[in-house]
């Protein structure tokens, strides 16, 4: 599970976040981004003018680490319906890596979406992306990150010096369909990430990833809407936005992404902190 912590904005937004997992802090979550949407909406902490009901769309800007990112929500009075923003730029770091690994070579690429994450397509007959399959999965994934970070990459972004290293691998199942079809998804993927973990939503930011990647290798069109679906059968839209952009202080040709996807309230909890307790107050950590 991811978390966010609400701020006040600093700059121009209407809120801030900080996302975090329980390997640590992240500078960006796709679908943490529609979630915080969902709850700013919902819960009415937005001023009154920003309420839009469908078919108008209410506009929320998040200020982010990688920058404020501009939101659209539809809102029908009571639940928001849907929510789409447009990701940080996409670009290529490294094209065409290959890895060694227990299944044999697997070739990727790794790939800067407000994270950099490692893209690789792989055969279904070889390792479906399926429940039943989530152990093998999850030691797939740490094995070829402990791989990739042992070649002694450089992975880091000019314009975010705060970004470095490897967030995650991403494994795809590709789907072969009509490309104008939005009703089935281009392909099944899923985000190994963290400590042994698996990202059970389609992942935002690992969305605008490969349909920027997939862009910027020439293997879909700007009017492609691009559908990914999860581990569980959750889905979410991509589409390109912005082809005239370049990145990574001016280095690399890259994309703009918009996505769209629904997240749902579940609760509340209340937590108090108080300063007299010492571990509660200024937290601990166990290294193993």
């Amino acid at each position: 599970m991811f978390g966010g912590f609400l701020l006040d904005p600093i700059e121009n937004g209407d809120a801030a976040v900080l996302f975090m997992n329980p390997s640590g802090y992240t500078d960006q979550c796709g679908h943490g981004i529609i979630a915080i949407v969902t709850l700013l909406i919902q819960l009415r902490k937005l001023p009154d003018d920003h309420y839009r009901l469908k078919p108008d769309l209410m506009s929320v800007r998040l200020e982010t680490t990688v920058g404020i990112l501009e939101t659209e929500a539809c809102w029908n009075g009571q639940k928001v319906e849907y929510v789409r923003f447009r990701n940080t730029p996409v670009w290529i770091l490294y094209e065409n890596l290959t890895i060694n690994s227990s299944m044999g070579p697997i070739t990727g690429d790794i790939v800067f979406n407000g994270a950099f994450n490692f893209f690789a397509e792989l055969d279904p007959i070889v390792l479906e992306v399926k429940p039943e399959n989530s152990s093998r999965i999850i030691e797939l994934g740490g094995e070829i990150k402990e791989r990739i970070q042992k070649i002694g990459l450089d992975i880091s972004s000019k314009e975010f010096p705060q970004i470095k290293g490897l967030h995650g691998v991403d494994f795809v199942n590709v789907i072969q369909k009509n490309p104008t079809d939005e009703t089935k998804p281009d392909q099944i993927s899923v985000l190994v990430l963290g400590h042994k973990q698996i990202d059970r939503s389609p992942c935002g930011s690992g969305t605008a990833g490969r349909t920027g990647l997939l862009y910027l290798k020439g293997r879909i069109s700007r009017d492609h809407i691009f559908v990914n679906e999860s581990i569980i059968g959750s889905t979410f839209k991509a589409k390109i936005v912005n082809t005239d952009v370049r990145a990574n202080c001016d280095t690399k040709r890259a994309c703009v992404v918009e996505i769209q996807g629904q997240a749902h309230l579940l609760g509340k909890s209340e937590w108090w902190l108080d300063p007299d307790d010492e571990i509660g107050y200024r937290g601990f950590v166990i290294h193993r």
